[in-house]
């Protein structure tokens, strides 16, 4: 209600308590960028640190703080140290910040991803519902599970076989749960050939999306793709859809001159 007061309204103390409170309010709301979760773990670990202690089964031992291991987190272990973190809204918003960062990054690749951001859009809501000293650490603990299992989707193209997450994405497009071992290896092949071949077209036309006719050739050359070397079992009005599908993918993440997108 400052903003409706006149200043001769307001005494020197007034004057300081709302400084103080603004001061805590711009503070709490500080965002920090982080380019990974390992980043993140370490500023986590490092409050953490300043605020926990953990006695030693030896008697003789000076206490020493609980360091985590990064690359396994305790999961239990967490959720007891972040019950005792004082600065919790602190790191509450580098965690919301690291994800939020993560998904659009995640999403431009690969649009099938939409369900991670869903999953965190669930938790926000939860979480701004009720903030009450369970509801803070029960967030936080499900944004940790979220952040960890963006970590493994970044890296699932490698044990899909592939040599980019771009080649992924393709592949997640064509998917299909009925199909067999050998249509799979199929679509990834398509996949990995079909990347491969709108780059090269792409290299050729600079600036395709400027013009029809060379829109035309990169949608023909999808199409072409699709009715020459996808599975049998894919039949022509469903290749259609996925014609559309990769298309509209391919405008939106292949856009411009081949030297900047490609």
């Amino acid at each position: 209600m400052m903003k409706y007061t006149d200043r001769n309204d307001i005494t020197s103390d007034t004057k300081a308590e709302y400084d103080a409170i603004n001061a805590i309010y711009s503070r709490i709301k500080q965002k920090r960028k982080f380019v990974d979760t390992t980043d993140l773990m370490v500023q986590i670990n490092t409050i953490i640190n300043d605020y926990v202690e953990v006695e030693s089964n030896n008697t003789d031992d000076k206490k020493e703080s609980k360091q985590f291991d990064i690359s396994s987190i305790d999961f239990d272990m967490l959720r007891r140290e972040f019950s005792s973190i004082k600065k919790k809204n602190l790191v509450m918003n580098d965690l919301e910040e690291l994800i939020r960062q993560k998904l659009d990054k995640l999403l431009f690749t690969n649009p099938n991803r939409v369900d991670y951001y869903e999953r965190y859009q669930s938790i926000i809501e939860a979480y701004n519902s009720e903030q009450n000293r369970a509801t803070i650490e029960k967030t936080f603990m499900d944004l940790m599970n979220l952040a960890n299992n963006l970590d493994n989707e970044e890296k699932r193209y490698v044990r899909e076989g592939f040599s980019s997450d771009e080649e992924l994405s393709l592949y997640d497009m064509l998917f299909r749960e009925d199909l067999s071992k050998s249509d799979i290896e199929k679509i990834k092949a398509v996949a990995i050939d079909m990347l491969k071949r709108i780059k090269e077209k792409g290299a050729e036309l600079d600036h395709w999306t400027d013009k029809q006719e060379t829109r035309a050739e990169v949608d023909n050359l999808i199409r072409d793709i699709l009715w020459i070397e996808m599975p049998e079992c894919y039949d022509q009005i469903s290749l259609s859809g996925y014609r559309d599908k990769i298309y509209t993918h391919v405008y939106t993440r292949y856009s411009g001159s081949a030297r900047v997108s490609f």
